[in-house]
């Protein structure tokens, strides 16, 4: 099942940093750590961990881990869509 990605803001504040940013690594980590949630997000490697936030809401974790930096993909399925909550350190 493919799904569209819904960005908290947040999460789309990350991503427009990160494209004006100096760190391409970190970039395109997120950038395929979105293609993952969205196109195999039934998969193992999408669900790997599942943490709650402060609400107790269920969301799973993707590590995004680059030679400079160390960033998680918070995201859970809503439907049809991939709603990504958080993308930054943990």
């Amino acid at each position: 099942m493919t799904r569209e990605p819904l960005y908290a803001t947040q999460a789309a504040d990350a991503i427009d940093q990160l494209r004006l940013g100096s760190d391409a690594d970190l970039y395109d980590a997120v950038c395929h750590a979105i293609d993952l949630v969205c196109d195999h997000g039934d998969t193992a490697a999408a669900r790997r961990e599942q943490l709650r936030t402060t609400s107790g809401s269920p969301v799973w974790k993707v590590a995004l881990r680059t030679r400079h930096a160390d960033w998680v993909l918070l995201w859970w399925p809503v439907g049809s869509d991939a709603q990504i909550y958080y993308i930054g350190r943990l």
